[in-house]
């Protein structure tokens, strides 16, 4: 009988180098800064990559909120790599690719252009050995950003 609980906290002070390297976004592209928590369910982490002026996501100038998409996807990734590891798997033998993005609420239409931390929360809810899917909240101390669900569909190599 396994003793894990949806509360069995995984290596949940990953900074942003041991979060890189455990992406497969590498130098700008990867957004996160720091992972704050994670057990089985839940991962939380944090950025300010929206701060930066060479963010190759900004158009215009501005992050549009609608990239708070790749910022919980990227999340989404370290959470199953750290459940991998737990588990003992090999999480480089399989590929992820977004098969659904549902349910989206976008409140605000920028990120933040001010000096402030970005919270990027998801929550696993299905998961098999084909995919999984997440629920996910991106905001700042003061507001949500964007708020939905992300269905990754694996290729096993």
């Amino acid at each position: 009988m396994s003793s894990l609980t949806d509360s069995t906290l995984l290596n949940s002070d990953l900074n942003h180098q041991e979060i890189e390297q455990r992406l497969p976004h590498a130098g700008k592209m990867s957004l996160l800064d720091k992972v704050t928590h994670a057990d089985l369910l839940t991962l939380s982490a944090s950025a300010v990559s929206h701060l930066n002026s060479d963010n190759p996501l900004r158009f215009n100038n501005k992050l549009s909120s609608i990239n708070g998409i790749e910022y919980a996807a990227q999340a989404m990734a370290v959470h199953g790599f750290l459940l991998s590891e737990l588990k003992q798997t090999e999480a480089s033998t399989q590929t992820g690719y977004i098969a659904t993005v549902r349910n989206i609420d976008i409140f605000t239409p920028f990120f933040p252009e001010t000096e402030s931390v970005i919270k990027i929360e998801v929550e696993q809810l299905m998961s098999d050995t084909n995919g999984f899917t997440y629920q996910f909240h991106i905001g700042d101390e003061k507001k949500v950003l964007i708020s939905g669900k992300i269905t990754v569909f694996l290729i096993h190599t």
